[in-house]
């Protein structure tokens, strides 16, 4: 009998989720306090988790998505049942489209009231048969004695394969019921944590034609971030000497500033990703935002071959098929992938990548200069004053329509961390992203949101919850108060803009409400004024907002911007209606 009680520890299965949630390293509990989860709030604060209550159950999950990201391993959203569970949806739909590993933990009726029949019942829906559709795993535990086992299966199933977000419904009963648990198992007894490597003979194929060819490149996507692989990328990048052309959401997977880095479909890396013989793509599914990497934005195939690297075997030859495909974890692959081709080097780099990047940076000044710093403030503008005053190691943060695009194309990204919705395009993500990545990057580490003011009015509550958890996030507003990437079609001029229905938005203080809870304002509608007031933004150590009054007639205007309209052109493979036509700014 005294062996036994030393095996198991009689506890409830909230506390037990806890224990589990421990083994996994799991560092942050996003979500509104519920009842349900008394004790399971109790037992975490005392194991030094952080629980953050968000304004938002949406906010709750994008708030761990984005610590997931950054620290890359799945943290934990929670919510109550019934409405709590139903804000969700949005926060992960948005996970599962940008690949994050993430547990969704939610509370349920107790198994006694939501099986009898009966018409009504309060604060109740068959949660489950959602979250199916829009998650990698979901399972409601049936018995106390399954909580480990579907505990666990949550963690396999968000961490291998293609990652994403998971489901665990506890019905009330189970939360509030006892058992004698057995001793938690390490994560490495039930799933496997070690990156997997490729095959070692297609390895040293892949090597020797990227030894072998005149130019090679490689395409890094958004995956990079998520798995932490930056080290891994730099160190093959720096090897092979060659282009390193990012995605549209692997924005700082080698940094803009870096001799090799190219930005996909600007000038430069236009010319790149037709001439190379060979691309070596890491971190993305080359979805549409890549063209699918078809000709002619990509080189003809038999001409230029495709090496990619892809946990997912299901993933593969799906857009652009791979001449080498390599099934593994990326950090794996890329250390396989440079230590056998260190064997075939040294090497020299492209003759034609020092013209590549000088076409990119000669794009860039012809766009800089196209802007002006008169009031009202151009948006494009707005990106190099920020630049000025923002710290190179700062956690970048992307949300707006046009605020993206002006984004992406004048700020120069210098530090690896960049987070934002390439896949899904959710607008609103960008505070409640702020605050995961603060609470991963911790409060000496600056992190800089630049948001359009449609984006930010979806969660602005929740820079009260950076208030109170002290989460000192700078966010600067691209603010016209308009709906600028809508009211792009219906704009013929400044006197057309009250003609377009539902694109206005009033005029609003965002600075005096950070002000009113509790953090730091700045009003700016001067240019110059710009970077002097991120730079008190970033110093007064408060969650800060930076609004920059800037000019709604250029905004409606951004798709003139040279060669933006060719690189968004994926958005008309449903056809160009709903686009007009833009006038040269």
């Amino acid at each position: 009998m005294q062996g036994k009680e030393s095996l198991t520890h009689r506890k409830k299965g909230q506390q037990r989720l806890v224990d589990l949630f421990r083994a996994e390293q799991v560092s942050l509990i996003s979500g509104i306090v519920d009842v349900h989860f008394m004790e399971f709030h109790r037992a975490a604060v005392e194991y030094g988790i952080r629980m953050l209550g968000t304004r938002h159950e949406v906010s709750s999950v994008m708030v761990a998505e984005a610590a997931s990201r950054m620290l890359g391993r799945p943290q934990v959203a929670m919510a109550a049942y019934g409405p709590g569970v139903a804000n969700m949806v949005g926060g992960v739909v948005t996970a599962m489209e940008e690949r994050v590993p993430l547990i969704v933990l939610v509370s349920g009726r107790g198994f006694h009231t939501r099986s009898v029949v009966r018409q009504g019942k309060y604060q109740y829906w068959s949660q489950i048969d959602v979250f199916r559709e829009i998650t990698k795993y979901a399972a409601v535990v049936q018995d106390i004695r399954q909580l480990d086992e579907v505990v666990r299966e949550a963690f396999r199933q968000a961490t291998s394969g293609t990652p994403g977000p998971v489901y665990i419904e506890v019905p009330v009963d189970i939360m509030w019921g006892e058992y004698d648990f057995p001793p938690v198992l390490a994560p490495e007894q039930y799933r496997s944590t070690v990156p997997q490597p490729a095959q070692e003979q297609l390895v040293d194929e892949a090597a020797t034609l990227l030894a072998r060819t005149r130019m090679p490149l490689i395409l890094a996507g958004q995956g990079i971030h998520t798995a932490r692989g930056h080290a891994e990328l730099q160190q093959l990048a720096q090897l092979l000497k060659c282009p390193v052309v990012t995605s549209f959401g692997a924005k700082g997977a080698l940094p803009d500033n870096h001799p090799q880095a190219l930005s996909f479909g600007f000038a430069g890396a236009n010319e790149a990703c037709r001439e190379a013989d060979v691309v070596l793509a890491v971190g993305t599914s080359i979805g549409e935002p890549l063209l699918c990497g078809e000709p002619p934005r990509w080189g003809e195939y038999g001409e230029q071959q495709w090496i990619h690297v892809e946990r997912n075997p299901a993933r593969l030859h799906t857009n652009r098929l791979a001449d080498i495909p390599l099934v593994g974890d990326l950090k794996a692959v890329l250390p396989q992938l440079t230590e056998s081709l260190e064997a075939l080097g040294p090497f020299d780099p492209p003759p034609t990548l020092a013209d590549y990047k000088q076409q990119q940076a000669n794009w860039r000044q012809q766009v800089a200069e196209s802007t002006h710093d008169h009031s009202p403030i151009h948006p494009g503008h707005l990106m190099l004053e920020v630049r000025k005053a923002v710290p190179d190691e700062a956690v970048m943060v992307r949300d707006g329509g046009c605020t993206a695009l002006w984004e992406l194309c004048l700020y120069e990204q210098r530090s690896n961390d960049f987070l934002w919705t390439s896949h899904c395009g959710h607008l609103g993500s960008g505070l409640p992203y702020a605050i995961g990545a603060q609470f991963a990057a911790g409060r000496d580490r600056p992190v800089v949101l630049i948001s359009g003011d449609g984006a930010l009015g979806f969660q602005i509550m929740d820079f009260e919850t950076a208030v109170r958890e002290q989460l000192p996030v700078c966010i600067v507003v691209n603010c016209d108060n308009t709906w600028g990437m809508e009211l792009m079609d219906f704009y013929k001029g400044p006197e057309s803009i009250v003609e377009c229905p539902g694109v206005t938005m009033a005029p609003t203080r965002y600075d005096q409400m950070a002000i009113a809870m509790g953090g730091h304002g700045e009003y700016v509608k001067e240019a110059t004024d710009i970077a002097p007031a991120v730079t008190r933004a970033l110093a007064s150590g408060k969650p800060s907002i930076v609004q920059v009054m800037t000019d709604v007639n250029i905004n409606a205007n951004t798709l003139a911007l040279p060669a933006v309209d060719e690189l968004l052109s994926f958005y008309y493979l449903d056809g160009n209606q709903g686009y007009g036509h833009f006038e040269d700014i």
